[in-house]
């Protein structure tokens, strides 16, 4: 194959670069404190709630174990305020 070909494939595959077609849908996140995420695909959404997750359990979990159900609630109810945090770009 043609150099010049190898240097067109790279560059599609490049998630930098500005020649990569868009066929694939991309998100804007919109984190708790107002910072927005954005190009973000499918498998970054799901890490990125994944992690999100992980982080709210783990401090739902450590307020129950200290006796402190009131924190962990307060941890539920700001996770609960933030579902509308997704959004398609276009």
């Amino acid at each position: 194959m043609r150099t010049d070909k190898i240097d067109a494939i790279n560059t599609q595959k490049d998630p930098n670069s500005c020649y990569r077609p868009d066929d694939e849908q991309l998100y804007m996140i919109t984190e708790w404190d107002g910072t927005e995420l954005s190009r973000q695909t499918k498998a970054d959404v799901i890490g990125y709630v994944r992690d999100e997750l992980t982080t709210v359990l783990f401090k739902i979990n450590k307020a129950q174990m200290e006796d402190d159900d009131e924190e962990a609630f307060e941890v539920a109810k700001e996770y609960l305020g933030h579902f509308s945090a997704l959004q398609e770009e276009e």
